[in-house]
């Protein structure tokens, strides 16, 4: 029994859409699931296929035609060997296995299955690729999301029967830090002059409200008792926008998981201020993490935090929201903020662990 899966965002692609990714096969794989990768990827000319255990590898280049990419990655796909032994085709994240799943599904008489994650529904849905969107949707055997709202909003746009939400999950175990670790994060700590630290982690582009976010925090009364670190990959415009702002702001570049482990806990604040989001790895890594989380009530946000019990929830078209939340915060004493922190940490260690995230997946499935 396999899967065909294919994807824009596996390793060694960064972010969390590829984390999410590497961490779905990797347990379906652990149930006995052989998972067939087709990756498309612009670190590889050629096409290029190992063998894994529990499945294979396959990486499929990108080329600057979308028509081309397609065609020869359908041709390819149509040689494999393993077509016979495929139960479902998958199509993970991005728009060109949104295109191609639901081609290579007919050609190769396999149902699809179609994983929605966060952009690849916020963004197609009103741009040009909304037909291809809904076209995939339409022709899929089941549909996954992992927010309960955009289950919702799927189900009134198709009237779909098998749409499901189904939560990301995490090992909370694997974001405790090391001796070592801990010797780093008073280090880091020690570098702010006595003031708390913001942090932000992840892809730091303007649609996920890093600019609003910059600009709020600038009338904060008390910003001067704060910093900001924006731990990521940031375009340039943006850096010399928030650059111009009368805040305290350090910018870090991309990390590794361990190195991220340390960021987090030398944190006080986890921020996420997207506009639109699915489920963020780093809403579950924060709380993973032991720490307060400020967030925008979008998306699978709002289903992991309770406001004001287990995190804290802003209006991210609202600047007062933010403002009012900031100094909800501020006034709370260390007390107060543990258990807030302890709480989410409770929730995500016990509800929303891998092995829930994956075993909703095979009974659904029937795997």
């Amino acid at each position: 029994m396999s899967l065909l899966f294919i994807t824009q965002h596996y390793h060694p692609s960064k972010g969390g859409m590829a984390e999410s990714c590497d961490r779905l096969i990797r347990n379906f794989r652990k149930h006995k699931v052989d998972v067939h990768v087709i990756h498309f990827t612009n670190r590889r000319k050629k096409f290029y296929t190992e063998a894994a255990v529990q499945g294979s590898y396959s990486a499929v280049p990108v080329y600057n035609s979308e028509e081309f990419t397609l065609n020869l990655a359908s041709q390819f796909i149509e040689g494999l060997s393993i077509l016979s032994d495929i139960k479902y085709v998958v199509a993970f994240g991005g728009h060109l296995p949104i295109v191609l799943g639901p081609i290579i599904s007919k050609w190769i008489d396999k149902p699809l299955i179609t994983l929605i994650r966060g952009n690849d529904f916020d963004e197609a849905i009103f741009s040009k690729r909304r037909e291809a969107l809904l076209y995939t949707l339409k022709q899929s055997k089941f549909i996954f999301t992992v927010t309960d709202e955009k289950r919702d909003k799927i189900v009134k746009l198709i009237q779909h029967p098998n749409v499901y939400f189904t939560h990301n999950g995490i090992n909370c175990k694997l974001w405790e830090p090391g001796n070592s670790q801990l010797i780093q994060i008073d280090a880091l700590k020690k570098n702010s002059e006595e003031r708390k630290r913001i942090v932000i982690v992840g892809q730091l582009k303007a649609k996920k409200g890093i600019l609003e976010f910059s600009t709020t925090f600038s009338s904060f009364s008390n910003k001067e008792e704060y910093e900001i670190w924006m731990v990521g990959d940031i375009e340039e415009s943006v850096k010399e926008y928030i650059n111009q702002l009368d805040i305290k702001v350090c910018f870090f570049s991309f990390v590794n998981k361990d190195e991220l482990i340390i960021f987090y806990h030398a944190a006080d604040i986890i921020l996420i201020p997207s506009f639109y989001d699915g489920m963020p790895n780093v809403l579950l890594e924060a709380g993973a993490s032991k720490n307060v989380v400020i967030a925008s009530r979008v998306g699978g946000i709002k289903d992991v935090i309770e406001h004001e019990k287990d995190g804290f929830l802003f209006n991210p078209l609202q600047p007062s929201s933010l403002l009012e939340v900031l100094m909800k915060v501020h006034k709370l004493d260390s007390e107060a903020k543990a258990e807030i922190s302890n709480r989410l940490f409770n929730k995500i260690n016990n509800e929303y662990t891998e092995e829930k995230e994956i075993i909703n997946y095979l009974t659904k499935l029937q795997l």
